[in-house]
């Protein structure tokens, strides 16, 4: 029986940077909480942009934010990775060189940037709804940062292309958005953080379920036996995956969680 289902947000549930969800979704995960079944949202997003999606239903599930870097349950911190500071700062030194790159810092606390641009500035603060400010000195925050994201104006790739040889021997790096490249400690991962929430719920990957759309999203979407693409993602996630379900513009992990309960209740009739 299912016993843990994990969804990535961005591209999987929403829109890229929308915090609207449809409000079905937290009645079907409550139906499913009362059955004994646990939801992980897992996000690159730093924990109070993935609020600004599940508040609602806050305490009853799981956040993985930052990629795995950081987990709580019901409010409370169960797992946080920080960046090794010294390796950051000099990451940091190279990336705020590269044309059009804008660099975002991830701390408990918030989001931090130093880059003045407005639009950047409402996308991180007004769109993506995260705490944290705009500070004169980035390097203030390094001894607390558990997740980089750059954001480049010319897109995701171009920044890999640039930055993976390098640091990819240092640091994670994957592409989480169009736009967006993530940097985190090398054992801060998604799949790492599902095997984590799967050892305390004594859950094996027979009984979890895993959605998820992009690069960062591949290591938990081996996970678990039962594992979906969204229609649309990169051929690399979609080779990961065992299923394809239907974009979020059909609500399609709504229509797989629907089923699940219905499965749910079933193995609970048995």
């Amino acid at each position: 029986m299912v016993k843990l289902i994990v969804s990535d947000i961005d591209g999987t549930l929403v829109p890229e940077g929308c915090t609207a969800l449809n409000p079905e979704y937290f009645t079907v995960i409550r139906k499913l909480k009362d059955l004994g079944v646990s939801f992980a949202a897992a996000s690159g997003r730093q924990k109070t942009s993935v609020d600004a999606v599940f508040h609602e239903i806050c305490g009853m599930i799981y956040y993985v934010s930052d990629n795995g870097g950081y987990i709580q349950k019901n409010g409370i911190p169960l797992r946080k990775i920080y960046m090794d500071r010294a390796k950051l700062e000099q990451f940091l030194e190279e990336a705020r060189k590269l044309p059009g790159c804008r660099v975002l810092l991830s701390t408990l606390d918030g989001y931090y940037t130093d880059d003045q641009d407005e639009a950047f500035q409402d996308l991180v603060f007004g769109q993506y709804k995260g705490s944290g400010g705009v500070t004169d000195d980035l390097f203030r925050y390094t001894d607390q940062c558990i997740k980089v994201s750059l954001y480049g104006d010319n897109g995701s790739q171009e920044l890999k292309e640039q930055l993976y040889d390098k640091w990819k021997d240092v640091f994670s790096i994957n592409i989480s958005g169009e736009k967006w490249l993530d940097i985190n400690s090398p054992e801060a991962n998604k799949g790492n953080a599902i095997r984590y929430i799967q050892e305390k719920l004594h859950a094996e990957p027979s009984e979890t379920v895993v959605f998820g759309d992009n690069f960062n999203d591949i290591s938990m979407l081996k996970c678990a036996d039962r594992s979906y693409a969204p229609a649309g993602s990169a051929p690399e996630v979609r080779a990961a995956a065992r299923y394809e379900v239907a974009s979020y513009k059909e609500d399609g992990v709504l229509q797989v969680l629907k089923q699940l309960l219905e499965e749910v209740r079933h193995e609970k009739e048995k």
